[in-house]
Protein backbone atom coordinates (compact mmCIF):
# COMPACT_ATOMS: atom_id res chain seq x y z
CA UNK A 1 0.00 0.00 0.00
CA UNK A 2 2.88 2.36 0.73
CA UNK A 3 3.91 2.11 -2.93
CA UNK A 4 0.47 3.37 -4.03
CA UNK A 5 0.45 6.17 -1.48
CA UNK A 6 3.91 7.30 -2.61
CA UNK A 7 2.89 7.12 -6.29
CA UNK A 8 -0.25 9.17 -5.63
CA UNK A 9 1.76 11.82 -3.78
CA UNK A 10 4.33 12.06 -6.59
CA UNK A 11 2.04 11.87 -9.64
CA UNK A 12 -1.53 12.88 -8.69
CA UNK A 13 -1.68 14.96 -5.51
CA UNK A 14 -1.72 18.73 -5.93
CA UNK A 15 0.94 20.79 -4.17
CA UNK A 16 -1.75 22.48 -2.08
CA UNK A 17 -3.03 19.12 -0.73
CA UNK A 18 -1.81 17.42 2.43
CA UNK A 19 0.22 14.17 2.28
CA UNK A 20 -1.78 11.05 1.43
CA UNK A 21 -2.58 8.35 3.96
CA UNK A 22 -3.68 4.84 3.08
CA UNK A 23 -6.37 2.90 4.92
CA UNK A 24 -7.53 -0.63 4.11
CA UNK A 25 -10.75 -1.88 5.70
CA UNK A 26 -11.50 -5.54 4.98
CA UNK A 27 -13.96 -8.01 6.46
CA UNK A 28 -14.90 -11.63 6.04
CA UNK A 29 -17.59 -13.67 7.74
CA UNK A 30 -15.52 -14.17 10.88
CA UNK A 31 -12.83 -11.49 10.85
CA UNK A 32 -12.13 -7.81 10.23
CA UNK A 33 -8.81 -6.23 9.27
CA UNK A 34 -7.65 -2.62 9.42
CA UNK A 35 -4.29 -1.50 8.04
CA UNK A 36 -2.95 2.05 7.76
CA UNK A 37 0.06 3.64 6.17
CA UNK A 38 1.29 7.18 6.76
CA UNK A 39 3.75 9.34 4.83
CA UNK A 40 7.38 9.01 5.80
CA UNK A 41 8.40 11.44 8.58
CA UNK A 42 4.85 12.69 8.99
CA UNK A 43 4.24 14.99 11.94
CA UNK A 44 0.53 15.70 11.47
CA UNK A 45 -2.48 13.92 9.98
CA UNK A 46 -5.36 15.86 8.46
CA UNK A 47 -8.69 14.11 7.99
CA UNK A 48 -11.76 15.18 6.05
CA UNK A 49 -15.25 15.45 7.51
CA UNK A 50 -13.93 17.73 10.25
CA UNK A 51 -12.29 14.94 12.22
CA UNK A 52 -9.57 16.14 14.53
CA UNK A 53 -8.13 12.67 15.17
CA UNK A 54 -7.85 9.66 12.88
CA UNK A 55 -9.70 6.68 14.43
CA UNK A 56 -7.50 3.88 15.77
CA UNK A 57 -7.28 0.50 14.05
CA UNK A 58 -9.44 -1.02 16.80
CA UNK A 59 -12.13 1.66 16.38
CA UNK A 60 -12.25 1.15 12.61
CA UNK A 61 -12.37 -2.61 13.06
CA UNK A 62 -15.35 -2.26 15.41
CA UNK A 63 -17.12 -0.06 12.86
CA UNK A 64 -16.81 -2.59 10.05
CA UNK A 65 -17.83 -5.43 12.38
CA UNK A 66 -20.97 -3.47 13.34
CA UNK A 67 -21.79 -2.89 9.65
CA UNK A 68 -21.42 -6.63 9.04
CA UNK A 69 -23.99 -7.41 11.74
CA UNK A 70 -26.61 -5.02 10.33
Amino acid sequence: MQMYVNYYDRKVKLESENPTIGIILCRTKDDALVEMTLPKNNEQIFASKYLTVLPSKDELKKLIEIKEDE
